[in-house]
């Protein structure tokens, strides 16, 4: 899934610079003006616990509330074991990064956002509780001080580095996905009437800030519906301000769109994962360039998940299929090598040739060849719960974190060879 696009840090560091959400949604962002594309794109981060968003209703464009502070919670410099960490990685500098933590506190659930000053070798509680208790599952930083954060309760914006927060309301349905190229930032969402059921589908809408997540404005919906609830999903991956491409999926079927003129628009796409499938990701690294991977629906705790991953040239137009683990939906054998084992989570991509694909039970997989054979990147044990999401992420064409839900963080310095820097098991 992921992704999650990536947005670009505000900082400059004399090395390079980094991802995003997302990609989401790695995805690639802009520095101050159209031009300075970040070198890396991942997607928003699609994982399981993403699927759905339910902040507080409303039909119209959003808007921002300051509200109190959420009851409970571990302090402000609390340190945080990997153990805790339920997010993908965000890194804006090639030391300080971002992630969701979730500790107990009282028998209940806490989150808070955690930091890390060292390229992720420890981590602590930073900032003020959420302004609103609840499900808070993905993160997308351009800098120390903006931020954004979503899931089930919502999105939550920060521009002093998590001090204060603003929740986003009224974004016209269900928050999916949120990603910021600098100020400019896109959110999705699905409006879905009377109770949702698997054989119901939702259209798909999208919102627009222009000033870092203050004021919001509708777009142009897209021509794409999907299963509400944790049965589907969308997923955005934008590369420009007026470029984005939106893919939705779940067991109704799914579709693919695109927009080349700041969402006034839109266009549907050839989906070559337009059937049921359970989880998806889409990365956009460039003009014309889209990866998407997509994992089959199967049975709960599976260790096992069909896999297909698809390349297009030529902007979604046509696609190419580079690799099937085989036994997928339309599938009709192995294609290339892509691994049965493992559950899709986060794809990341830093070249035309090389990406990455967090897999919840295996790890992180990595392709050198555009995506025609895939191994488990170096570094990884096989081991990891197939229930445990997978977030990848790069911040330029080397630097690269990843971290396995409640297990630990891994870091590369050569987009080679992985390190674990933090958790599961003890460091050799």
């Amino acid at each position: 899934m992921t992704a999650a696009l990536p947005p670009v840090p505000a900082s400059h560091d004399a090395r390079r610079r980094r991802r995003t959400r997302a990609l989401a949604g790695l995805l690639l962002a802009v520095a101050g003006t159209a031009a300075a594309l970040a070198a890396v794109v991942a997607s928003s981060v699609p994982v399981a616990r993403l699927r759905t968003a339910t902040p507080p209703g409303g039909s119209g464009p959003g808007h921002l509330r300051s509200g109190g502070r959420a009851a409970g919670g571990t302090g402000d410099g609390a340190i945080v074991p990997a153990a805790d960490l339920v997010s993908d990685p965000v890194f804006v500098t090639l030391r300080v990064g971002f992630a969701l933590e979730t500790t107990e506190h009282d028998s209940l659930a806490v989150e808070r956002l955690a930091r890390s000053d060292d390229a992720g070798r420890s981590w602590y509680v930073t900032g003020s509780p959420f302004p609103v208790a609840g499900d808070f599952t993905t993160l997308q930083f351009i800098s120390a001080e903006q931020g954004y954060i979503f899931g089930p309760s919502g999105l939550l914006v920060t521009s002093d580095g998590g001090t204060h927060w603003s929740q986003v309301v009224t974004l016209a349905g269900t928050l999916q996905r949120a990603i910021p190229i600098g100020s400019n930032v896109w959110a999705t969402f699905t409006r879905c009437s009377g109770p949702p059921g698997l054989t119901r589908s939702c259209p798909v809408g999208v919102a627009i800030s222009s000033d870092g997540g203050r004021r919001w404005r509708g777009a142009a919906d897209p021509p794409l519906r999907q299963a509400p609830g944790p049965a589907g999903g969308d997923i955005l991956a934008r590369y420009s301000l007026d470029t984005a491409y939106i893919v939705s999926y779940g067991p109704a079927g799914g579709g693919l769109a695109v927009t080349y003129d700041g969402a006034r628009s839109w266009q549907r796409l050839a989906d070559p994962c337009s059937g049921a499938w359970d989880q998806v990701d889409v990365v956009s690294p460039s003009y014309d360039q889209l990866w998407l991977v997509c994992g089959a629906l199967t049975a709960p705790g599976s260790l096992l998940q069909p896999k297909v991953a698809y390349r297009s040239f030529d902007g979604g137009r046509s696609w190419h299929l580079m690799a099937s683990s085989g036994f997928a939906p339309g599938s009709a054998g192995p294609v290339g090598r892509l691994p049965l084992s493992g559950r899709v989570s986060q794809l990341a991509t830093i070249s035309p040739e090389r990406a990455w694909l967090g897999t919840g039970g295996l790890g992180v997989l990595v392709t050198f060849d555009a995506g025609r054979t895939w191994r488990l990147a170096s570094g990884f044990a096989e081991g990891g719960s197939p229930s445990s999401a997978v977030g990848v992420t790069f911040n330029n064409s080397l630097d690269g974190w990843a971290i396995e839900f409640r297990s630990g963080v891994w870091h590369t310095t050569d987009a080679l060879h992985w390190r674990l820097v933090d958790g599961r098991q003890a460091a050799g």
